[in-house]
């Protein structure tokens, strides 16, 4: 080893191990060129490569010059990044480009960022050999990424139950840092389920980090099972530069529930009856066993119900039960099928205490004439024939006797 090489040696030893502390007239010889960021924007979750020359602009050779990065959190506490052995640099020069590359946390906000570059080195000076820093900084925007997740919330019941319709709430949130824009989610398919729901594209001009929005969405379970809809997300960042798209599955599930069918038994109300019974069979077509069963009866003119509730206190699966309701029928009714509408309330085992289950059924109930007479109409026509048979009769009658009568005077 000669001695310049030698001097050189001692010299970086010094600066590394910090012999030499001294504030030099030479610090900040370096400056950054021709520096580029990229992507731009950059965007949280990311990487970011930042490229850059360095430039002495002193008329003084700039030995073992070592370049480190910097930054405080959350960027390179996430991605420590290795320093240069830049070397020697030469009086006003610019050296060849520099690139360092690392990620974004996704959890960075949104806002401005410094990655501090600091460059080490020594100079042979007319004072003797005198070690300098060279302080750079570069800053840059970093948009946050939103991201929306789509869950399902509190359907009415708190769960879904096989064979019903029920509503449940489609919660799309920001679970991101940054505002997203222009949102929109569509239902494309489900697993187990109806959507019965006309609409099934929801949309949000804008949602903020931490906050979101409820959409109702009508489904009808068909099995107990655990059954899922897929949606489609699409949003945009905040500042509409970026564009999101992701699919994402809603898993539900699908408990026991007991369903009913109703059907007639024996023959329906006469015209003007009153206070008279009407049956309806009801069958336990579900899975659970429905107890505290109560079903109302609603009716239409001109059967109006008299005792409209009928009680059973348990049905099992595969159980039928008959029912009875008290009605009356309006005089001035006519035959014919009218609707009713018969309600169930249940309670059943899987369900909260105080859960009270709830259905409908439609039926119609036969109305028919009153046994042995017509309709009005069809009486006054019966009365007015008899009434013209008889004057037909009459008159025959007495030209017969007339007619017998000037026989005997001849």
């Amino acid at each position: 080893m000669n001695a310049r090489n030698f001097l050189l040696a001692v010299a970086a030893l010094a600066l590394l191990s910090g012999m030499v502390s001294a504030q030099s007239v030479y610090d900040n010889s370096l400056t950054l060129a021709n520096i580029s960021v990229s992507p731009n924007p950059v965007v949280a979750g990311s990487n970011v490569t930042i490229r850059f020359q360095l430039h002495n602009g002193y008329d003084e050779w700039l030995y073992s010059t070592v370049l480190q990065p910097s930054a405080s959190y959350p960027l390179l506490n996430a991605s420590p990044l290795s320093g240069y052995q830049v070397g020697t640099v030469n009086p006003v020069q610019t050296t060849g480009y520099y690139a360092y590359t690392f990620f974004i946390p996704n959890t960075t906000s949104s806002g401005t960022y410094t990655v501090t570059m600091t460059a080490s080195y020594f100079i042979y000076a007319a004072t003797g050999t005198q070690v300098a820093t060279s302080t750079m900084p570069i800053s840059f925007y970093v948009q946050n990424r939103p991201a929306i997740k789509v869950v399902a919330s509190s359907p009415s019941p708190s769960t879904l139950y096989a064979g019903h319709n029920q509503t449940i709430n489609l919660i799309v949130e920001n679970t991101g840092y940054g505002t997203a824009k222009n949102v929109s989610i569509t239902v494309s398919r489900a697993t187990g389920l109806n959507i019965l729901s006309s609409v099934r594209t929801f949309y949000a001009d804008s949602i903020s980090q931490g906050s979101s929005v409820t959409e109702p969405l009508l489904v009808g379970a068909q099995n107990e099972s655990d059954t899922s809809l897929l949606v489609n997300v699409t949003y945009y960042s905040s500042t509409l530069k970026q564009r999101f798209t992701t699919s994402q599955q809603v898993n539900l599930s699908v408990a026991p529930a007991a369903q009913f069918t109703i059907s007639s038994s024996g023959s329906g109300p006469v015209v003007g009856a009153t206070d008279v019974p009407i049956s309806f069979v009801i069958t336990n077509t579900g899975t659970s066993v429905a107890n505290q069963l109560q079903v109302s009866l609603q009716t239409t003119y001109p059967v109006s119900p008299v005792s409209s509730t009928a009680y059973i206190a348990s049905l099992e699966p595969g159980q039928s039960t008959n029912m009875t309701f008290m009605v009356s029928v309006d005089t001035s009714g006519v035959p014919g099928n009218y609707p009713v509408t018969l309600t169930e309330q249940w309670k059943q085992p899987n369900g909260a205490v105080n859960q009270q289950y709830s259905g409908s059924n439609n039926y119609f109930v036969p109305v028919s004439r009153t046994s042995g007479t017509g309709n009005l109409a069809e009486d006054v026509l019966i009365i007015a024939i008899i009434l013209i048979v008889v004057v037909v009769a009459s008159k025959k009658l007495r030209r017969s006797k007339a007619k017998a009568e000037r026989k005997e005077k001849k």
